[in-house]
């Protein structure tokens, strides 16, 4: 993706590319390969750890990302038409080869591939960015003890979780920009613009980046540049990193009828909230309110990153700021700072909630999102070990780094791996363990004959995995066409209906009762929160 390669010439932007870690001596050589094996160890050692101990698919987003990515071949209407609306595409798309493996699928291995390459991605290329940012190794080992010594993202690196590939992405725009700054070379710009693209279709962090990126190739470029050179490469870069926002408009267009179905359609954060509202009457804390959210996302990344990687990365900030050269040599290090305002303002304004047990109201919801400035906690520490820092108090300095960073994992891992915070809030939200999905997994697994399911979407996520029954033999109102016919009664291959109070097949029950009188019902159970579950037989003839 990028231009790696440095070469010699008589420019002064050729003097000025930054320095390839694989063209050092053979010390640095060394390091490169011990980080490598490094990295690949966590890898597969988060992975198998986490895996081990039926960890790694309890969120409700991780298990229903795997029904993304399985539903791309196993559908009433596999294919395109099954990429939906609030949800970005790319994690799907990547794990979706993999997902038609029933293993893979019903376990989400499928998708923990692919957060664990992202991982060590990112991981590599973080410590490749401090190393040319400091033109020290020692500087690049720093980052990367951040990175590997962060249980957080150990975990989410094991889980089929967008965060990791998301993450991966930023770093890669960041490495992307700083070596265009450094080189002035289009293909490098044009890198960095592909790693924009790829993430604005892996979470919406990336729309709110692409600006950012944009003004930063317009006012950061080689100084050599005039004017008229660097907004050309900023309509460019803005050009192919703004194509995968302009792909999913129109696919909403196309698909959904609404430009903005991602936004305020029934399954947006907007109509979710909106239904909360309705129904509770609860809003959330930092509804509202800039300065509260960002108190709330600072809480947030404490506990996923740890104090001392945030007390860390405010030093090196603080260095890089009062450094003017360095300033402006290492600005793109800047944009990892974009997640913050991003989740600050979506908290306020958006409809997203976060909630974070130190504050109210005391409990744990999508913590995860601070992992989204892991990367600036692990570079921005690196600027304390500057190229002029002696070789001695550099090799000291790291030493009392990885003590901290140490200290700090053992601390959040002491009340056991279950009490750490993205965890733990998996354990306490995964819908996996609810009465309703408990009770219709026992039955269906004792009484289910293989015949097609009618049932709401996005109602029983835990019961198609775990029970084994192929997404082809459902119909839910994503299936628009097949849905629509229910009205004049279910096709024969269709024997079971899966239904709870409110939900879209209870009103399809309750507006055309006739087409389902040959379905008696087998179950019906309450559940604490008015929840209920109905499970309805045709009999076999």
């Amino acid at each position: 993706m990028f231009d790696l390669a440095s070469k010699n010439s008589g420019t002064s932007l050729a003097r000025s590319q930054p320095i390839s870690p694989a063209a050092g001596a053979p010390a640095e050589r060394v390091s490169q390969w011990a980080a490598r094996a490094l990295i690949l160890c966590a890898t597969v050692g988060a992975l198998h750890y986490f895996y081990s101990r039926h960890l790694t698919n309890i969120y409700g987003d991780a298990i229903a990302h795997m029904e993304g990515a399985r539903r791309l071949s196993d559908s009433q209407t596999p294919g395109y038409a099954e990429i939906g609306s609030a949800w970005l595409p790319l994690f799907h798309l990547l794990a979706a080869p993999l997902a038609i493996n029933d293993h893979l699928w019903r376990t989400g291995l499928a998708g923990s591939f692919v957060s664990s390459a992202a991982f060590f991605v990112l991981a590599w290329f973080t410590f490749r960015l401090a190393f040319e940012m400091n033109h020290n190794q020692v500087a690049g080992w720093v980052s990367l003890a951040a990175v590997l010594l962060c249980p957080s993202i150990l975990y989410l690196a094991a889980t089929p979780l967008t965060e990791p590939l998301a993450v991966m992405w930023s770093v890669l725009v960041v490495f992307g920009l700083f070596r265009y700054q450094q080189s002035g070379r289009i293909r490098v710009l044009l890198g960095a613009a592909a790693a924009v693209f790829f993430s604005t279709l892996t979470r919406y962090d990336g729309w709110f980046l692409l600006p950012f990126a944009t003004l930063f190739v317009l006012l950061c470029a080689p100084a050599a540049r005039e004017w008229a050179t660097r907004l050309r490469h900023a309509t460019l870069f803005a050009a192919v990193g703004g194509a995968g926002p302009t792909l999913w408009v129109a696919h909403n267009a196309y698909r959904f009828g609404n430009p903005l179905e991602f936004y305020n359609g029934p399954f947006s954060a907007a109509a979710i909230y909106a239904r909360q509202l309705a129904t509770t009457g609860f809003r959330y804390p930092t509804d509202g309110s800039w300065l509260l959210s960002l108190r709330y996302y600072l809480e947030d990344c404490k506990l996923v990153l740890g104090a001392w990687s945030l007390e860390l990365a405010m030093l090196g900030l603080l260095v890089l700021f009062f450094s003017s050269a360095r300033r402006r040599r290492c600005a793109a290090a800047l944009l990892l700072l974009v997640p913050i305002v991003f989740y600050t303002e979506s908290m306020a304004h958006a409809g997203v909630p976060l909630y974070v047990p130190t504050l109210f109201p005391h409990s744990y919801y999508n913590l995860r999102y601070g992992i989204e400035m892991l990367p600036g906690a692990a570079l921005y520490p690196s600027f304390l070990l500057g190229p002029n820092l002696p070789a001695r108090r550099r090799t000291a300095a790291l030493a009392i780094v990885l003590c901290l960073y140490l200290g700090q994992a053992a601390a959040m891992t002491a009340a056991g791996i279950e009490e750490m915070g993205v965890v733990k809030e998996s354990l306490l939200n995964t819908p996996c363990r609810s009465g309703r999905q408990r009770a219709a997994i026992r039955y269906l697994l004792q009484h289910y004959d293989g015949r097609g399911i009618i049932l709401a979407a996005g109602q029983w996520p835990c019961v198609m995995p775990e029970v084994g029954i192929p997404y082809r033999r459902t119909i839910t109102e994503m299936n628009h066409r097949a849905w629509q016919q229910l009205a004049s009664g279910p096709p024969l291959w269709v024997g079971w209906i899966l239904r709870s109070q409110g939900d879209s097949v209870d009103q399809l029950m309750r507006a055309h009762p006739s087409a389902f009188r040959d379905f008696r019902r087998v179950l019906a159970e309450a559940f604490q929160n008015r929840e209920n579950l109905e499970i309805y037989q045709r009999p076999q003839r």
